[in-house]
């Protein structure tokens, strides 16, 4: 698309020095996102994307977002689902571990890519730099994602960001699924605050 990917934009401002926090432009961006997501779980069958990613998220030139690659998706054919698939960092615990999962592995990935929108940064590059032990190199993937599954990281938010929705956003990465809520309860939430949030 002509605005190009979330993930590029994310990595110009991080350049040009954008400032983080959400601000009008982002917030729709989420909420774009949620109302995609929203749409895929209320289907009959139920689809799930399984690799919603910032790089899967393509703009308009007004920037209006757009979800693509759906190659991983499925038809959820039973309850849940098994087997890894999508983009590592973005991944849920449960799937990650291989466990049975279902749409709240989707909401899991838009609480990372939520995390982008605010601080610019890929997911859990605080930690990758910031727990090298000392050693000087960064944490392999492998490791933040074993810390990921076990609960001992979370993506970061930024001390910009509004301090509910700083909560609200960090019960989609819970480890735990039914403590997530659906894609539906963060299209609300988005639209809620998009309406009362003087940006």
């Amino acid at each position: 698309m002509v605005g190009g990917d979330l993930r590029s934009l994310l990595k110009d401002y991080l350049s040009n020095g954008v400032p983080q926090g959400m601000d009008a432009c982002k917030m729709q961006i989420a909420y774009q996102v949620a109302y995609a997501l929203t749409y895929l779980h209320s289907l009959d069958p139920v689809v799930l994307h399984r690799d919603l990613k910032s790089r899967n998220i393509l703009l308009t030139e007004s920037l209006n977002a757009k979800i693509t690659d759906f190659g991983a998706s499925r038809i959820r054919s039973d309850a849940t689902m098994t087997a890894g698939v999508g983009s590592c960092l973005w991944m849920a615990p449960e799937v990650m571990m291989g466990k049975r999962y279902g749409e709240k592995a989707d909401v899991f990935s838009l609480g990372v890519v939520i995390s982008e929108l605010d601080t610019h940064e890929l997911p859990y590059s605080h930690a990758k730099e910031g727990n090298s032990g000392g050693s000087g190199h960064p944490l392999p993937d492998t490791a933040v994602l074993q810390m990921v599954s076990m609960g001992k990281l979370r993506v970061r938010f930024s001390p910009f960001m509004d301090p509910d929705m700083a909560r609200f956003v960090g019960s989609c990465v819970n480890v735990d699924p039914e403590a997530r809520p659906t894609a539906a309860e963060v299209l609300y939430y988005m639209q809620v605050a998009l309406r009362n949030q003087h940006f």
